[in-house]
C-alpha cells in the first residue's frame, strides 16, 4: 500500500488507488487497534494524507471535489480530535522533560503529568460516547470509498498539478515569512500545516525522480517535526492556564519560563530549516517543478 503514484500507472488510476488504501487504513486503524488512542492518531495521519492528495487534484477535479473530500476528512479529523488531544499533551510533557536542568523543574514535570494522566484515564472510563464516536466514523469512511471511483480526473494534466504544488507551497512560503517576525501560535500551526501538505505531496510524486524528491522530503519531515513539537508545547502552556487552580503558583511559573525558553529554541530551528524548505520564491519553483515532473509521471 505505497503512498506514492507508480511510473507504471495511469495518473488517475493512481489517485483512486491511494485514495482508497488510506481511506481503508483509517478504517483498520479505528477498529482493529487495542488502543483507542493509538487508533484514532494512525486515523487523523491517514486523513491528512487524503486532505494532501486532495489538495493535489483540486485544480484538475475541481473546486466542488475538492471542498467535498477536504472537508470530509477535516471535519471527521476534528470529531475525534478530543480523543487524542490529552495524549499529545502528555508527550509534549515528556519532550519537556527531557530538557530539565534541575531537579525543581522535572519535579514541576511530574506533577503537570500527574494531572495530565488523571484526566486521560477518566476520558477512557468514560468509553460509551468515545466507542460510538468511533462506530460513527467507521460508518462514515465505508460510505466514503465510492467517491474515489467517482474522481474526475485525465491522465494528462500536468499544468493543473503544478498549479496546485505552487498553491501550497506559496502559501508556506508566506506563513515562513510571519515567522521571521513575531508569530502567533496559530501562525505557526498554519504553517506547520503547510509544510506536511507539502511533504505528503512530495511523497506522492516522489517516482518522478526519487533521489530528488528524497531530499525534499528530508527537510520537510525535520521542519514538520519541530513545529509539531511547537504547536503541542504552546498547547500544553495554555492548558497549564486552565488548571491554574490544582497547580501551586511556583510550579506554573517555572514550566512556562521552561516551555518558553524551549519555544524560543523550536523557533529559531524552524527558522533555520524554513530557510533551506523555501530557499526559492514561488515562482522558481514552480519552473523547477515543471521541469522535474514533465516527462515523468505525467
Amino acid at each position: 500500500m505505497a503512498y506514492y503514484l507508480e511510473r507504471q500507472e495511469r495518473f488517475s488510476e493512481g489517485i483512486q488507488r491511494i485514495g482508497l488504501e488510506q481511506n481503508k487504513m483509517a478504517i483498520d486503524g479505528l477498529a482493529n487497534d487495542e488502543d483507542p488512542h493509538g487508533g484514532v492518531h494512525k486515523a487523523r495521519k491517514h486523513f491528512k494524507k487524503l486532505r494532501a492528495l486532495y489538495r493535489l487534484i483540486r485544480d484538475e477535479a475541481g473546486a466542488e471535489v475538492y471542498r467535498h473530500g477536504n472537508t470530509f476528512y477535516r471535519d471527521l479529523g476534528r470529531r475525534l480530535a478530543s480523543l487524542r488531544d490529552i495524549t499529545s499533551l502528555i508527550e509534549a510533557v515528556a519532550l519537556l522533560q527531557k530538557k530539565t536542568g534541575t531537579m525543581a523543574e522535572n519535579e514541576a514535570c511530574c506533577l503537570l503529568l500527574a494531572l495530565l494522566e488523571g484526566e486521560r484515564q477518566a476520558i477512557l472510563q468514560g468509553h460509551t460516547e468515545e466507542d460510538s464516536l468511533l462506530e460513527q466514523a467507521i460508518f462514515q469512511l465505508r460510505e466514503n470509498r465510492q467517491s474515489f471511483l467517482q474522481l474526475p480526473l485525465r491522465d494528462d494534466c500536468l499544468p493543473e498539478i503544478i498549479a496546485a504544488l505552487r498553491r501550497v507551497y506559496q502559501r508556506g512560503y508566506k506563513e515562513y515569512h510571519k515567522a521571521l517576525g513575531t508569530p502567533s501560535v496559530e501562525d505557526m500551526h498554519e504553517w506547520r500545516k503547510r509544510v506536511k501538505y507539502l511533504w505528503y505531496q512530495y511523497r506522492l510524486l516522489k517516482q518522478a525522480s526519487p533521489r530528488v524528491f528524497r531530499a525534499y522530503k528530508k527537510v520537510a519531515n525535520a521542519l514538520s517535526d519541530i513545529l509539531g513539537d511547537y504547536h503541542d508545547l504552546a498547547l500544553l502552556n495554555e492548558k497549564m492556564e486552565e488548571q491554574a487552580g490544582q497547580l501551586p503558583e511556583e510550579t506554573r511559573q517555572l514550566l512556562h519560563e521552561l516551555i518558553g525558553a524551549h519555544l524560543g529554541r523550536l523557533l529559531d530551528e524552524s527558522r533555520r530549516l524554513g530557510a533551506i524548505f523555501y530557499a526559492e520564491t514561488p515562482e522558481a519553483f514552480t519552473r523547477r517543478m515543471r521541469s522535474t515532473l514533465k516527462g515523468n509521471l505525467f
